[in-house]
């Protein structure tokens, strides 16, 4: 059930979070039944029918599933198991990874737009209260508690109602917008131009693979593997000041680009009626430093966060995975636990550090294109290291 406050209301929260992605549905689901717990939303109509490119989820993530209580309702939703994965990387030959040397298991291609609804859902059951009409957010700190003025698009083209919430606590959920940090004057850090061209293919009866393919290109990196609906997504990973960018946004350019390499030279789209997408790509996120300036109660989750580079397929792990740890934290917070928000920016500094090192030694591992620019820019010095296991 989605609850809207009609006209203009007034409420008390324990905890206020905005974005009802993974990430705030997660947490809102994990603060519950013990916090009266607000979730706040953008209105959604225009993004239900964008296109989502393929994402996962590794085996890892069924821990995290199972502690929000869903993870029979996500082996119902249908989502594909993960098979191989093959890259062609620091050379032409090959790698494989089964993904029965994984200790956790194989993981899962997912349905993005069901996975979503399905945290969504589980958090409104579980006694959450979500607005998912808001148009504008106004949010200010006094006495020690947070106001959030929130506009939400009226009913069948009504005005627009209105609603006062305080709270405690305030978490940003809103992904690499940043929508509440950006207001409170925080900004994000990393300057990485990564975007992301990608398209879903229609695919022939003769395509039957299910690996999933990453192969290294001169200026970035190509990612292929058929998705629950049945498409095929390829991606390219390039920089947006590619001088090849806007070429590229031409299906067949694309698709020619990608058949130059062994890996990706047997996709054969049905017809070239398809578009293709541009998305941003990069990495990067808050500053805890600056983060813990920030009155008390204020917390970030998720791409917010922290967000990874696409090459590190760990972006909805860690929507999940921070949901735990700050609902952990809130917890402690609300218990009157003086230090809960500096151990929980403490312990995303470390996951940062791990993220960092790892990142910069997958790039670094592309010796072949070590002089095109791509590369040069996300050289971390040393060679060595391997691929993020996709």
């Amino acid at each position: 059930m989605i609850t809207q406050p009609p006209g203009r209301s007034t409420a008390q929260w324990d905890v206020v979070i905005v974005g009802a992605g993974p990430a705030g549905a997660a947490l809102a689901r994990r603060l519950r039944p013990r916090h009266r717990v607000l979730l706040l939303d953008r209105a959604r109509a225009r993004a239900a029918g964008a296109s989502r490119i393929g994402e996962s989820l590794p085996g890892a993530a069924r821990v995290l599933l199972q502690r929000q209580g869903i993870y029979e309702r996500f082996l119902a939703q249908g989502h594909a198991v993960r098979g191989a994965s093959v890259a062609q990387w620091d050379s032409d030959t090959p790698a494989w990874f089964d993904p029965i040397r994984d200790p956790h298991g194989a993981g899962w291609h997912l349905d993005r737009l069901l996975f979503d609804l399905g945290l969504r859902d589980g958090a409104v059951e579980a006694g959450v209260s979500l607005v998912d009409t808001v148009r504008r957010l106004a949010l200010s700190h006094e006495g020690g508690c947070w106001r959030i003025d929130a506009e939400c698009l009226g009913p069948g083209g009504a005005a627009p109602s209105r609603g006062v919430h305080h709270t405690p606590v305030l978490v940003d959920a809103s992904g690499r917008g940043m929508a509440a940090a950006r207001q409170l004057g925080l900004a994000r850090r990393g300057h990485d131009r990564l975007v992301c061209l990608y398209a879903h293919l229609p695919v022939d009866a003769d395509d039957k693979d299910q690996a999933t393919r990453l192969c290294a290109d001169a200026n970035g990196w190509w990612y292929s593997v058929r998705v629950p609906s049945g498409q095929r997504v390829l991606a390219l990973h390039l920089d947006s000041d590619d001088a090849e960018l806007k070429a590229l946004r031409d299906p067949e350019r694309l698709l020619a680009k990608a058949q130059r390499h062994g890996l990706l030279a047997g996709i054969r789209p049905t017809t070239m009626d398809f578009p293709v997408h541009l998305r941003p790509a990069g990495g990067g996120g808050l500053d805890p430093a600056a983060t813990a300036t920030l009155p008390d109660g204020f917390f970030a989750i998720g791409d917010a966060m922290l967000a990874f580079d696409p090459i590190a397929s760990q972006g909805l792990f860690n929507a999940l995975a921070t949901a735990d740890s700050c609902a952990h934290a809130i917890g402690r917070y609300l218990d009157g636990v003086g230090n809960a928000r500096e151990r929980y920016l403490e312990e995303m500094r470390a996951v940062e550090a791990r993220y960092c090192q790892r990142l910069g030694e997958t790039y670094a591992a592309v010796t072949r294109y070590a002089r095109e620019r791509f590369w040069q820019r996300r050289t971390a010095g040393g060679a060595g290291g391997g691929v993020f296991a996709l």
